[in-house]
């Protein structure tokens, strides 16, 4: 089943030159996902009328002490199964696109932002590209020549990309995803790392990997509830979980993400570990993002989207080799 949405106006009509990236604190990931990842404060104190009515004695006591470990223990139960239904897609099926970085420099054509980045993906990139040139020009730096859409992120000091993993998952009922529209612009701001992992879902983390001696990477997750109409960065937005979407933004796009690999050669993270702000500065681990201008070719949205994402049984994870092989 194909989804097909209709566009009017976009990035390829009006450009607007604009900063922002001043700006990225000001990029919340979804507050639901983020809660289910922060340990919470002390238990809320016991207000049972039961409890209050007690008198104080070794038995109270004893009751006391059994009922706040149960609901400590509730709590950290609630919160894991919280965690578990908002992190983890009810489908393991995706997508897979390697890409190699083919260029390190100040283009971005979406925010004109002066700071340095990894490029990926269609080759052609200038700050004057637009969806339609992108989709015109066949060169990528990808191992599916579909994959003709841009994407770029703000260098990590001190730590050489090995590789760019490219993922499209559809996380809670595949079957209502919409196509990937041509033109559309993604910013991504809410990451992850992950020490000696493939970033599907074990051992990533909310915050760097300081420790980590292996190998380890950031994964950048793209906000994929869309208002339908305009192509441009803010008609994309997160959903309050990675499955479901508001109805200001209604239609679920598939959810795209990028997984950065760092080799890790010396067994160190830099810690504190900085991004690329602009010319010479360097800002926090915290205003890590990625930016996707979708231009693929017609393979993706017309075969790939119900081979590998809409028609795929519960729990498997490649159906077929065009779409991708090892996680």
């Amino acid at each position: 089943m194909n989804v097909h949405i209709l566009v009017s106006g976009g990035a390829d009509e009006e450009r607007r030159s604009r900063s922002r990236r001043e700006f990225i604190p000001s990029f919340a990931a979804p507050p639901a996902i983020r809660a289910a990842l922060t340990p919470s404060a002390s238990p809320a104190p016991m207000t049972h009328s039961r409890l209050e009515c007690i008198s104080w004695s070794e038995e109270s006591a004893t009751y006391n002490r059994v009922a706040s470990l149960v609901r400590v223990l509730g709590a950290l139960v609630g919160a894991l199964v919280l965690y578990l239904v908002l992190a983890s897609p009810a489908n393991a099926a995706q997508i897979k696109v390697h890409c190699e970085v083919y260029a390190t420099n100040h283009v971005d054509p979406i925010a004109f932002a002066h700071h340095l980045h990894h490029q990926i993906g269609n080759t052609s990139t200038t700050n004057e590209s637009t969806g339609e040139s992108l989709f015109n020009n066949l060169s990528t730096s990808c191992d599916k020549e579909w994959f003709t859409s841009a994407g770029w992120f703000p260098v990590e000091r001190y730590e050489f990309v090995t590789g760019v993993n490219v993922y499209y998952r559809a996380p809670g009922d595949q079957t209502e995803i919409a196509d990937v529209p041509k033109g559309i612009q993604l910013l991504g701001t809410y990451e992850e790392y992950v020490c000696d992992g493939d970033g599907s879902g074990d051992g990533l983390q909310s915050t760097p990997v300081y420790g980590c001696t292996k190998p380890w990477a950031t994964r950048v997750i793209f906000p994929s509830c869309w208002n339908g109409w305009s192509l441009e960065e803010d008609a994309t937005i997160y959903g309050p979980t990675l499955s479901s979407c508001p109805s200001t933004h209604p239609i679920r796009l598939p959810q795209i993400s990028f997984l950065v690999s760092h080799a890790n050669p010396d067994g160190q993270v830099p810690n504190p570990l900085t991004v690329s702000m602009g010319e010479g500065e360097w800002g926090a681990w915290s205003n890590m993002h990625a930016d996707y201008f979708g231009a693929n070719q017609a393979e993706l949205n017309e075969e790939l989207l119900d081979l590998c994402l809409r028609d795929v049984p519960e729990g498997v994870l490649h159906a077929d080799l065009r779409c991708g092989r090892e996680p």
